[in-house]
């Protein structure tokens, strides 16, 4: 359930950024604080974190899952660590470079999709139930990538072919 306190803290410091101009933003610059920060904010502690459990940790953060350490921990933590360098420079490159970093992050969703449903299937095999904190992940993985989508073309430019 961290990944809800992560895109809670998006949504708190794109708060801040709005209350500091007065929130006199308009709809489409609204839009655009939110996004950004949750590409730069939640998407940078997800680096921060993934790479730190997954690099520095991998045997603590193995054992804590249940699952075998190995080297695809290191792989995967700098995957994370990519995802945060791509929402950071969102910050500087916006436009079309906004619709590569949500690329990066439907292709990282998909990843969480197929982990959280093998989990799902193999729970479900070993103990006879399915686990509500997973399927609670993947309704929340398939939620929150729509609505960054439907946050994206409210904003002129970021999918445009130019």
């Amino acid at each position: 359930m961290w990944i809800v306190a992560i895109i809670g803290a998006g949504i708190l410091t794109a708060v801040i950024q709005l209350a500091i101009g007065g929130f006199s933003a308009d709809y489409t610059e609204v839009m655009k604080t939110f996004l950004l920060h949750q590409f730069a904010v939640s998407h940078g502690i997800i680096a921060v974190g993934g790479f730190i459990i997954n690099v520095l940790q991998p045997e603590k953060t193995a054992a804590k899952l249940g699952w075998p350490s190995g080297p695809f921990q290191v792989k995967y933590g700098f995957a994370q660590f990519g995802l945060g360098v791509m929402g950071v420079l969102a910050i500087w490159f916006q436009g079309n470079f906004w619709v590569a970093t949500l690329v990066t992050l439907y292709i990282y969703g998909l990843s969480g999709l197929w982990t959280h449903t093998q989990e799902i299937m193999r729970k479900r095999k070993k103990e006879g139930k399915t686990d509500g904190i997973e399927l609670f992940n993947i309704i929340l993985d398939v939620v929150y990538h729509a609505v960054l989508t439907w946050m994206s073309l409210q904003i002129p430019g970021v999918w445009s072919l130019q």
